[in-house]
């Protein structure tokens, strides 16, 4: 059984700073939907996420193995992420470069991991197929992504580099520590 532990975000934030090495983490956040439609400056669906994530894992090793088993040269570099650096000397803390006060958590998730997405429409649960019939979500939701590697991974080894606000976790798992935060 795992225990469970409250902290406050600045707990997390120094915890996730001072994390090495690569783990599995259970993660619940609540954010904005980025791929809704924006009205008079505000995003139509936000969302609750239940995801299974890793932690601290180097993307351009994660690409290139996954080319390895493609029989494809590995030889992939990453790009700076768009508009986010890391913390120094954190692997799975980022900042906003426009705000540096605004924090990430950059964790990766196979493609088949599990998750689950409950959307909210005006503080009320909406389904996505409701979302969907209201015209909440904007047409680029709905385009092709793009695999892992700026497309060079194939689809059935695909996996996504997420930046999740420390501001939306509401909780994590971390070596068996269920941590709720709190404030």
């Amino acid at each position: 059984m795992e225990k469970k532990k409250t902290i406050s975000r600045a707990e997390l934030r120094a915890m996730l700073f001072k994390f090495q090495g690569v783990t599995f983490s259970h993660l619940v956040a609540f954010t904005d939907e980025y791929g809704s439609r924006v009205v008079k400056g505000a995003r139509q669906l936000q969302k609750l996420t239940f995801r299974n994530i890793t932690i601290g894992s180097d993307y351009t090793k994660r690409v290139n193995r996954r080319l390895d088993k493609q029989d494809e040269v590995a030889d992939f570099v990453s790009e700076a992420m768009s508009g986010k650096t890391f913390v120094e000397g954190s692997s799975c803390l980022a900042f906003m470069n426009k705000n540096v006060a605004k924090e990430y958590l950059v964790c990766d998730q196979e493609l088949n991991a599990k998750t689950r997405i409950t959307y909210f429409n005006q503080g009320k649960k909406i389904s996505k197929e409701q979302a969907i019939a209201k015209d909440l979500f904007a047409p680029a939701f709905f385009n092709e992504k793009k695999t892992a590697g700026r497309g060079q991974v194939d689809a059935e080894n695909n996996f996504f580099r997420l930046t999740i606000g420390l501001e939306n976790i509401i909780a994590i798992t971390l070596h068996k520590v269920h941590y709720i935060i709190e404030d």
